[in-house]
Order: C-alpha cells, then structure tokens, then sequence
C-alpha cells in the first residue's frame, strides 16, 4: 500500500495517496460515486478580483486581459513541442482543453497564491469560472494535469490530490498508457528531464547544512531543503533508508547525475514492496 509522509498542516485532512496503491491492490479501492465527487469540490477560500481570459497559451499557462500571465497552482500539464524538443504526450490535448474551457473574453474569478509571482514573473493563481467551478480541479478531473504541491501555496491542495486520484482511477488523459507513467531510478536516460514521477529504493539518507538528500540509484538523488523539512513527519523521514518511494517533481540533470526537489510530502510516497 501506498503511504503519504505526512500532510501540511493547513492543506486538509490527512490524505492517503493511493494512486499508486492501485498497481499493488486494486481491489481495496472502488471507484468514487457521484456523491463521493459532490463533497469534494475545490472552492475558493476568496476571490481576489473578477478579469478576462486574453488567451491560453499551455494547459497550465494563460494570459489575462490586463497583462498578466496567470501560472495555474497546484497543476502541472505536459509541455508543448519547444526548441528542438517535441510535445510531451497530452501536452497539445490539455492545451487545447483548456483553450475550449477558457476561450477569449472567458471571466474568471481569480485568488492569488500567497506566493505571488515564480521565479519567472508569472502571476500565481487559482482560477474559478463564474459558477464557482474550479479551473484546476476541472483539468485534473480531465485526467490532463497532474496535483503538484508547492508551499506555501497549499490551498486545495488536499482537493487537488483527490481529483488527481479519481482520473487516475478511470484511466483518463494522462494516466492511460503511454502518459505520465513512473520511471525506474536506474535507467534514467538523458531525455528524462522535466516534470517526471520517478519510482527508486532510497539507499543512503544524508543531512547536509541545506538539505535532506535521498539517493536513489548511483546518478539520481532526490533532495529537501531544510526549510520545507516541517511539512514532513520526522519518524517517517528518519525511517526512509531502503524503502522504496514514488516522487513527483522536475528532474534535473548536471554532469550525468540527475536531482528532483520534493516541496511537499504529497510529492513523495513510499510504496510497499
């Protein structure tokens, strides 16, 4: 069974992530009714201001009708075709997903991250259609973005986790074959950069002045700084040498060893074997 670290305070009851349960014991899980999805909806806990959609330019990006260009919390969706690079499976889909929800001149309620702006300038928001909908938890429903966690933007976060789980469930977009599927720790190859889920034995747990650093295979590392260290249940981070975890984050690669930051406990699972 599949086996959350441990929540952050502030973003919900404690969740247990079985998405990746479902390879291991299948039948523990039924797929959610009707009334199971009612209960879980991803409110707004306020509305900062009410603008215009000008255009959407990826299935997690989009411009506004005063300037700014809105980066969606809690989501991550596959990249478009960049440089030399092609379009990551679904990328071209969950563009155009959300081109078809948010089509020019679309109002959207917006609240603003507590963390505003990324290290790219880009606006940090929720995004609520008129009827109180929300944006995100209707691409993840979708099955075209997965839930990333990223403090202290961890409003919905909890929401955004069981959405993920109720696409996963049906197999939709990304979770069918061929999507967003984990790559072992020990064969990683030079194209695996990005957003990734990657599944590894943690063979050596080291503290250093920064970081909490988890090795998985001799050229992947997975690493938590100090600072986001309180989100995490400090028995389970003593305890996690030879256990074997999924993680979800971007892949990184320097000098052919590759490094993924986990923010948020909801980043990192560990699986029983």
């Amino acid at each position: 069974m599949a086996v959350l670290l441990k929540r952050a305070p502030d973003s919900g009851a404690l969740f247990l992530f079985v998405a990746w349960a479902l390879s291991v014991c299948p039948l523990l899980y039924a797929s959610p009714s009707a009334a199971d999805a009612a209960q879980h909806q991803c409110v707004a806990a306020n509305i900062d201001e009410f603008l215009n959609v000008e255009y959407v330019h990826d299935g997690d990006t989009l411009h506004l009708a005063d300037g700014q260009k809105v980066r969606l919390i809690g989501i991550n969706t596959p990249e478009l075709a960049r440089d030399k690079s092609p379009a990551e499976a679904y990328g071209i889909e969950a563009r155009d997903a959300l081109r078809q929800l948010l089509k020019a001149g679309t109002r959207v309620g917006i609240q603003y991250g507590h963390e505003r702006y990324d290290r790219h300038g880009r606006t940090l928001a929720h995004l609520y259609l008129e009827d109180g909908g929300s944006v995100q938890q209707w691409m993840l429903d979708k099955g075209y973005a997965a839930a990333i966690t990223i403090p202290p933007n961890v409003h919905n976060a909890h929401c955004y986790q069981q959405a993920e789980q109720q696409a996963r469930l049906a197999q939709r977009g990304i979770w069918q074959r061929g999507g967003l599927n984990a790559v072992d720790a020990n064969a990683l190859e030079r194209s695996d950069q990005g957003f990734r889920l990657v599944k590894g034995r943690i063979t050596k747990v080291k503290w250093t002045k920064k970081w909490l650093w988890l090795t998985l295979s001799p050229n992947c590392s997975l690493r938590i700084a100090r600072a986001d260290v309180h989100y995490f249940d400090d028995g389970l981070l003593a305890s996690l040498a030879q256990k074997t975890v999924v993680a979800r984050g971007w892949l990184t690669q320097r000098k052919g060893r590759w490094s993924m930051r986990i923010h948020h406990p909801n980043s990192l699972v560990i699986v029983d074997n």
